[in-house]
């Protein structure tokens, strides 16, 4: 059994039911105990649904809470904060970094569909090819 981390995306569509891969969504239900989430997450759901990114996705005020009711939140320590900032990535996306130090320093695997993210190492990941159903 598996304690993960799960990037925003996931989380995202897994509480609304939009379309994962079966074997996310297996893997999700038959083989995590344990589901994790940075606050940050939560920031850049916020963030995107304030500039329309997010279309169909009701206001965050509305269900994050909800969501969360059976996650463990992992807050980002200084050292994963340094972490994120030092790699040598060309990746820029922040919270990406910060998600994949946050699972390195709690040795638990960062659940995601990021074709970028996923080329990178040093840091304990599951990466499912894209979100569609198959």
């Amino acid at each position: 059994m598996v304690r993960a981390l799960l990037d925003t995306g996931v989380w995202l569509r897994r509480y609304h039911g939009l379309p994962l891969r079966r074997s996310l969504r297996d893997f999700l239900e038959r083989e995590v105990t344990e589901y994790c989430l940075c606050p940050l997450s939560v920031a850049e759901v916020a963030f995107k649904w304030r500039r329309g990114r997010l279309p169909g996705i009701p206001d965050p005020a509305a269900w994050v809470e909800h969501s969360l009711e059976n996650f463990t939140l992992v807050q980002v320590s200084e050292r994963a904060a340094r972490q994120a900032g030092l790699w040598d990535w060309e990746h820029g996306d922040l919270v990406d970094r910060i998600l994949a130090a946050l699972a390195r320093e709690s040795d638990m695997p960062l659940v995601h569909t990021d074709r970028v993210l996923k080329e990178f190492s040093g840091f304990p990941q599951r990466y499912y090819k894209g979100l569609t159903v198959q």
